[in-house]
Formats: C-alpha cells, structure tokens, sequence
C-alpha cells in the first residue's frame, strides 16, 4: 500500500475524520443473480465480477448510448423510456435516483436518471433493494422498453461517478472524479494489484500538487472535494459495495486531500 508519510496533525477548527471507516463486509446475495441470470448459479461470485469488468467498456457505451433526460421532476418522470437498440447488451433499467432526506437536505423533486444493467447492480451492491427484473421488450418501430425504477442514496448527485466505476471498473476515470491532478500522476495507479493500486504512487507529492493548485481561497476548495469524496464513500456504504480498488481509491484520495489541507493550514504551500 502507499505510505501516509505527511504530517497527522490535527486541522484547525475543521471536525473531518482521519480515515474513512469501512462498513462490516457483506457478500451480494446469490437469489439476486439468479434472478437476472440463472446460469450463474454456481458461479463464484468474484468470477462474475471479473467477466463483467472484462465487458466494461461494452457495457458502458451501451449505457452511454441510451438517451434519456439526466434529470426530470418526479411529478414528470414516467414508468419506462424508450430507447434506441444499439450493439451489445442494452440497459435493463433507468435508475430514477434520488438522494435521502435529511435534516440538511429535505426530499427533492428532481432525481437523476442513470441507464443500468440489473447484472451489474446484483453483483456489486450487496445491499441496494430488490429491483424487479426486466425482460426485453420491443416495441413495433424497433425502440425498447426499460423500465424506470427507484433507487435511494444519500447522495444522488455523486452516484454516477460511481456507478460507471461498477460499469467499467477504470480506476482512472474514478479518479478524475474525486482527485484534480494531472493524469500523469496517478499514471501509476494498478487496478487490481496485490499491493494495492496506489502502492507506486507518493501521497505526500500529490498532497504538495493539491495544495498548491487549489484555486482562490484554498481551503474552501479542498473542503468541496471532501464533500465529493464523503459523498461517493457514503453512497458506497449504504449500497454495500466492496470493490477493493475503489476502497483503495477513497482512502487514497481522502488521505492526499486530508494532506493538502494541513499543508494549507500549517503555511506549507
């Protein structure tokens, strides 16, 4: 794994943890894949995973492909959408996401719309509700019928840089979510490795760049990025979702922001 080698003082006047604490794990439950796919039933549930991360890229351009509103009202949203066939395997669902109330954040009339593959849901998120299964239906002019479907998170607006995470497995496109450097520093980044994908890779360096990149007032906006980070962990604890790399990801991510900001605070940048 990386080495935290920056300084752990504490932040002044600012209540953020130090690290990121990880819900007990759970396992995917095997009654909601055979739902979608019978033939999977004796299939481990890390091979399943590994055959739908080798399909990523297809999976996603379906997803991409499939044109729907990115939000809507939900006095206006309706019970399916039509969409266009196109190559490969369409998206079972539109996710109608939506965030939870809370004491801060009322219920909202606006969710977010996210095409889906059921597979993907069932086999990552060992906590997300039932979702109804859905066959494929045509219509007479060649367009499909997917169904819309609820889903709440407690943040809907930081689900879909995680959901094309579950889609694509690109630890580099997560990152570009949640860290804004340079490619070409976390260039070094392994999804999948024993050692961890940050393992070749110096917090402290990417901390020092963060830092002395933050625009305007610095440490505003280093707290706006752990307000994307705490929102994409929180939505990954709720859903039950255990992926190694994207753990890693949040942890290191969490780790060089909590860095830039001491560096910040103590005068260092």
């Amino acid at each position: 794994m990386y080495q935290h080698q920056h300084s752990a003082a504490p932040l002044p006047n600012l209540q953020l943890p130090r690290t990121l604490t990880r819900p007990p794990f759970a396992e995917v439950q095997r009654e909601a894949i055979l739902a979608v796919e019978p033939n999977l039933g004796q299939v481990p549930f890390e091979y399943i995973r590994k055959g739908l991360h080798a399909r990523g890229e297809e999976l996603m351009a379906s997803v991409k492909a499939a044109t729907v509103p990115p939000q809507l009202p939900r006095s206006r949203l309706p019970a399916t959408f039509d969409i266009a066939p196109t190559r490969g395997t369409p998206p079972t669902h539109i996710l109608a996401v939506q965030s939870s109330p809370s004491s801060k954040h009322p219920v909202s009339d606006s969710v977010f719309l996210i095409p889906s593959h059921h597979i993907v849901l069932a086999a990552n998120c060992a906590h997300i509700p039932r979702i109804p299964v859905s066959r494929t239906q045509m219509r007479s002019n060649g367009m499909l019928v997917v169904p819309v479907v609820p889903l709440i998170v407690p943040h809907a607006e930081a689900f879909a840089p995680l959901h094309s995470f579950l889609v694509a497995h690109r630890l580099d496109r997560l990152m570009s979510a949640l860290l804004p450097v340079p490619p070409s520093m976390l260039s070094g980044a392994r999804a999948g490795s024993s050692r961890g994908p940050f393992a070749h890779i110096s917090a402290p360096q990417v901390a020092t760049f963060l830092a002395a990149s933050a625009a305007g007032d610095k440490m505003s906006a280093l707290m706006a990025l752990t307000r994307t980070v705490s929102a994409i962990w929180r939505n990954a604890c709720a859903l039950g979702i255990f992926d190694r790399d994207l753990w890693a990801a949040l942890d290191f991510s969490w780790e060089v922001i909590l860095g830039a900001m001491n560096m910040v605070a103590t005068g260092g940048v």
